[in-house]
């Protein structure tokens, strides 16, 4: 059963769901679901969602390193930007994975 925290995070990324003409369909959103690997976010939609994100639960942004997830030069992630990550971090009131 899924928690309030849980179903906002989903509501949030639910709402760039769908978004890409290419592929015509939504996507199936899991907590495992990596924001840039499989979902295959635009950076610029990554940013947007993680501010507004930020704002809603109470996370300072600055705690957010970015590059970590979405790196500037489009080169291989250090670290999956999981809608897990999101949950975790939404329940706990700051960012966890710094």
């Amino acid at each position: 059963m899924m928690d309030d925290n849980e179903k906002a995070v989903f509501a949030l990324v639910e709402e760039y769901n769908g978004h890409w003409f290419w592929l015509r369909k939504r996507f199936r959103l899991t907590p495992a679901t990596d924001l840039n690997k499989d979902f295959r976010m635009a950076p610029e939609d990554a940013a947007e969602l993680l501010e507004t994100f930020a704002d809603r639960f109470s996370v300072d942004p600055k705690e957010i390193n970015f590059g970590r997830y979405f790196p500037a030069d489009n080169g291989k992630a250090e670290k999956p930007l999981t809608i897990q990550l999101l949950i975790d971090s939404a329940r706990a009131g700051h960012w966890i994975d710094k």
